[in-house]
């Protein structure tokens, strides 16, 4: 645990172009340490499919994306991914309970909101946010699918975080920067 938290954050100050990292830090000491560990595992299912988790990961997951502005991303991802799911279940036949067992995941919804939404290691312009976003979907579906790997959404994070760099030149925008301000402003 201290292995990955230590590569985590060094990850925010080797891997960067300029001044902006390009790695998601939490995602990075998650696939370091899968990498470089033989004990190293993720539980994808460890969040459970209650709807409680849903509600508690929206509601605080809604409140810091209002704050950052970063629904785009989460709106980008999440409906691209369902609508691969969705047009999977449909050829395959399967009943639509499937695709929703699919989609009810703790996990899924805890990455989507918090790992995927992080503001500095994200694109800055809209667009490219949402490109990257469905990218990181259409890897996600790939690898789930068709590989049957359970923690595909850290790894398509992790290998499609360098495009960050790709899609910052394509469409520039103003980088995101924390404001500091009274609690309860914005």
């Amino acid at each position: 645990m201290v292995f990955a938290a230590v590569i985590a954050i060094a990850s925010k100050f080797v891997f960067k172009i300029g001044d902006k990292h390009f790695f998601n830090p939490a995602n990075f000491g998650i696939i370091s340490a899968l990498i470089l560990t033989p004990d190293a595992w993720v539980s994808p299912g460890q969040w459970g499919e209650d709807w409680w988790y849903g509600l508690l990961f929206a509601g605080t997951g809604g409140m810091i994306l209002k704050r950052v502005g970063r629904w785009d991303t989460t709106a980008a991802f999440l409906g691209a991914y369902a609508a691969l799911e969705a047009v999977r279940n449909f050829y395959l036949g399967w009943t639509w309970d499937v695709y929703w067992h699919r989609l009810m995941s703790g996990s899924l919804l805890l990455f989507a909101l918090f790992m995927v939404t992080d503001p500095r290691s994200i694109p800055n312009a809209r667009i490219a946010r949402v490109v990257w976003a469905v990218c990181i979907a259409v890897l996600t579906f790939i690898l789930r699918n068709y590989f049957f790997v359970s923690t595909a959404v850290f790894w398509a994070l992790f290998a499609l975080a360098p495009l960050t760099v790709l899609l910052d030149v394509i469409w520039q925008a103003s980088r995101f920067r924390w404001e500091f301000g009274e609690v309860g402003d914005g």
